[in-house]
């Protein structure tokens, strides 16, 4: 890490009780794998009761503490985090994208909604896309994915059927999900 990082990351616990602050900070050290991993795992166990102070840590400039708070979260896979995974799904970090849509797909089939949801919505680029559709050819049964296959073929070719994407994905909520708005 950077010297400008340690006091990025310093400020990002600085609402933090020092127990919870000193375990986020050995979670990424990354000179000490048998720290880390301890680390990390105690934060996993805590669960749910730390979700919403990883969800507002996830909003760092800092990549570091986004990815190891990113994992964090994929680990403990909490429904409560699937707004905050799924808009990481277009974070300019590949890593933590991937972890983003690994959480989504750990969560289960309750990301799915959501998600269609998000797309219809217009949440669209072209790495938010690819996200999508990696999970959801994960979460689908093989019925579904042959229903959504116009909606999958959308995700996957942004450039050129990414548009359709939003009007596919209501279609797939009012017919195969029945979702409530």
């Amino acid at each position: 890490m950077k010297k400008g990082d340690n006091t990025e990351i310093d400020n990002a616990f600085n609402d933090f009780p020092d127990n919870l602050a000193k375990l986020f900070k050995e979670s990424m050290d990354i000179k000490n794998s048998g720290e880390k991993f301890i680390a990390r795992s105690t934060l996993v166990e805590m669960g749910k009761t730390i979700v919403p102070q990883l969800h507002k840590l996830l909003e760092s400039r800092n990549e570091t503490l986004r990815m190891e708070i990113a994992k964090i979260v994929e680990l403990i896979a909490d429904r409560r985090s699937i707004p905050i995974l799924i808009s990481l799904l277009d974070d300019k970090e590949f890593e933590i994208r991937w972890i983003a849509a690994e959480g989504l797909i750990k969560i289960g089939r309750r990301s799915i909604c959501p998600l269609l949801k998000a797309v219809r919505d217009g949440k669209s680029s072209f790495f938010f896309n690819k996200g999508a559709h990696h999970v959801l050819l994960s979460l689908v049964t093989a019925n579904e994915k042959d229903k959504l296959m116009t909606l999958l073929l959308s995700l996957d070719n942004f450039h050129e059927l990414g548009e359709t994407a939003p009007v596919e994905a209501s279609n797939a909520l009012k017919t195969i999900f029945k979702s409530k708005n």
